[in-house]
């Protein structure tokens, strides 16, 4: 059998970031055959990344960036590879101009068509109105035109936090599955202590960009005896670098660009707490939170949209984006002993809901739905 897979970004991008995971593109080893549409001039070497597809042979076809002006062209030239390659399930990781023309390629070829979302598009439209307002209008224009194509077409849909719940409902009024992002925890609950810090350290994983609220999280810390350790990579760095320097607190924050997926569990052993602040209109819970709590750390995040929480009222303490809030959370953790050991067992225990086995397990049932939906005999 063989998949067809539209991501939200070239595969290099994320070869880069270091999130090349296995079967990621593949539970259960569910298919034969696995064929990427990249966006992209020239994307990675295949031999690169192989292990996301498993067992299952590989192709990435570069096709070239897609706009909104060229669209349609390359909607067509897409649907060419795919009437050769045949697939039996297209599935797509946005219901932006990728999931548009996936679920165009799968009406044309009667075959199930399956999107899954990873950020609330209404906030986010609503977040570049006051940031980037060129932005703002595009994404304005997909909600009229590209992303109501893509959700009406699709014929499995899941989020991978609760707060995107409205954004679905509003467009198709189709309540869609909650699927968390896929969690190893062996490989967390594994991890090991490699770095040793002489003063207690804060830990953050994440995109620097401004939706994140790095700055907020570097002026909490100003006063504090801590370390900070920020890894990631993206377009405020360089004004989060001239922040720190400002603020004279260059001793106190470390940045990493990027760590290799199979080291990232002993970054977050090593250190003591894990605080992410990131827009809670628009994200819910992101990758780098359930991997802390995987490893046990503490966990501070912003507060979350109401009854949008996914359930984290017991096993984290939320704040405020601002940074007296976040360093009365920090300190308050640092200074009691007994609070740090309780939400570093509940992190732990609310980790076990995210099980990546659980969650690939149910990726691989989705698709056997699908296929049995859409050809019974099977």
């Amino acid at each position: 059998m063989k998949l067809c897979v539209f991501p939200n970004d070239p595969i290099s991008a994320y070869y880069k970031k270091g999130e090349i995971k296995e079967r990621y593109y593949n539970p259960k080893n569910y298919f034969e055959e696995l064929h990427i549409i990249s966006f992209s001039d020239n994307d990675i070497d295949v031999s690169l990344v192989d292990k996301i597809g498993g067992n299952a042979k590989i192709q990435i076809h570069s096709v070239g960036k897609i706009n909104f002006i060229n669209k349609d062209f390359k909607k067509n030239k897409v649907l060419k590879i795919l009437k050769k390659i045949k697939p039996d399930v297209i599935r797509s990781y946005n219901a932006l101009l990728e999931g548009w023309v996936a679920a165009y390629c799968s009406k044309k070829l009667n075959v199930p068509f399956f999107v899954s979302l990873h950020v609330q598009y209404d906030s986010k439209r609503n977040f570049e109105k006051k940031r980037n307002y060129k932005k703002y209008l595009a994404l304005k224009l997909y909600r009229k035109n590209i992303e109501p194509y893509s959700l009406k077409n699709a014929n499995k849909i899941t989020i991978v936090y609760k707060v995107i719940e409205p954004y679905v409902l509003d467009i198709v009024n189709r309540k869609p599955e909650i699927l968390y992002n896929r969690i190893d925890l062996t490989k967390f609950r594994n991890a090991e202590k490699k770095y040793l810090y002489d003063k207690p350290t804060i830990i953050t994983v994440g995109r620097l960009t401004k939706r994140k609220n790095h700055d907020c999280l570097i002026k909490s810390i100003k006063n504090l005896d801590v370390y900070l350790q920020i890894i990631g990579d993206g377009e405020e760095e360089g004004n989060l670098k001239k922040l720190v320097k400002e603020l004279k607190i260059e001793h106190k924050v470390k940045f990493i660009k990027s760590i290799q997926n199979d080291e990232i569990q002993n970054y977050y052993k090593s250190a003591n707490i894990f605080v992410s602040v990131y827009d809670s209109k628009i994200e819910g819970l992101p990758m780098p939170v359930l991997e802390a709590m995987a490893t046990g750390l503490p966990i501070i995040i912003s507060e979350p949209e109401e009854n949008l929480s996914d359930g984290l009222e017991d096993s984290v303490l939320f704040s405020k984006i601002n940074p007296e809030s976040l360093s009365k959370k920090i300190k308050q953790i640092l200074e009691n002993s007994d609070l740090l050991k309780k939400l570093s067992i509940k992190s732990i225990e609310k980790s076990y809901e995210f099980d990546g086995e659980k969650t690939e397990q149910r990726e691989a049932e989705i698709y056997q739905e699908l296929m049995k939906r859409w050809w019974p005999t099977i």
